[in-house]
């Protein structure tokens, strides 16, 4: 029996409402809604596992992976005592370009959560956007990233989590070539396990306005009541692959009157 599995992608956690750029807004959960998700899952008896675990197979009947895409500094300081409270793992990928600076997490904050079972992956060298770089630079956001990852953990990098969600088939081939063990994208859906040696991985991204509910009813494969859900999220995929990056965030910038905050440019 083919086994599907939630992977939950977040990306910044907040303690109260704050003025945000409209571009990373959508992307800041409240932290009460993310306790919330985490103690449901604790109450009703679900297992966070590693992508490790995942891609092996070692996938019990409740299960959900949970992840953090840049490293954001409330992944220290709002997300780990939760995850630490009900003793869940996470796999937080991270920018070596933004360890440490303002707002970021630093490394003696990775290696303290590394002693408490977090996993840490590689979301690039320089969270650029990939599919705008020559063929050499790819291969330097790819394998400098894990080697720099690797040196500050002093353990093996597995995961690549690609900036945006856009990729192409030669970032698929440098990463599998990297010796990374995924490729893990913003496809939405579930993971399903198949004889695939190297996999891309879709994830259920969590925004700032999806409810508790919801978190659930993802959780629960109840695929019914996603209807709509799947319907928007796929919609907005397919126009990401249309316009492409580019023309993308310069769309949404005028649809918000807004510029975009660094990591997006």
């Amino acid at each position: 029996m083919k086994s599907e599995v939630p992977i939950f992608g977040y990306h910044d956690l907040s303690d109260g409402e704050k003025n945000l750029n409209p571009f990373h807004a959508p992307y800041v959960l409240l932290k009460t809604k993310f306790c919330e998700q985490m103690q449901w899952l604790s109450m009703n008896g679900y297992r966070t596992l590693t992508l490790d675990d995942l891609i092996n197979h070692n996938v019990p009947q409740k299960s959900v992976v949970l992840t953090f895409d840049d490293g954001h500094i409330s992944n220290y300081e709002l997300a780990f005592p939760i995850l630490k409270k009900f003793n869940f793992v996470a796999t937080f990928f991270i920018v070596p370009k933004y360890i440490g600076s303002k707002n970021y997490i630093t490394r003696e904050q990775i290696l303290e959560m590394t002693k408490q079972g977090m996993r840490f992956e590689s979301h690039s060298l320089t969270h650029t956007h990939i599919l705008s770089l020559s063929k050499g630079e790819i291969d330097r956001e790819v394998h400098q990233s894990k080697e720099e990852i690797q040196s500050l953990l002093n353990s093996e990098v597995n995961h690549f989590s690609v900036p945006y969600g856009f990729y192409n088939r030669y970032l698929v081939r440098c990463v599998e070539k990297a010796g990374y063990k995924s490729l893990v994208t913003e496809n939405f859906g579930y993971y399903v396990a198949n004889k695939n040696p190297f996999p891309i991985l879709p994830r259920f991204t969590v925004k700032s306005r999806m409810d508790t509910g919801k978190f659930k009813e993802i959780a629960e494969r109840r695929k019914g009541q996603l209807l709509t859900y799947y319907s928007k999220a796929l919609c907005l995929q397919n126009v990401k692959r249309v316009l492409g990056y580019r023309m993308y965030i310069r769309l949404k910038s005028l649809i918000l009157n807004s510029p975009p905050s660094d990591i997006y440019k």
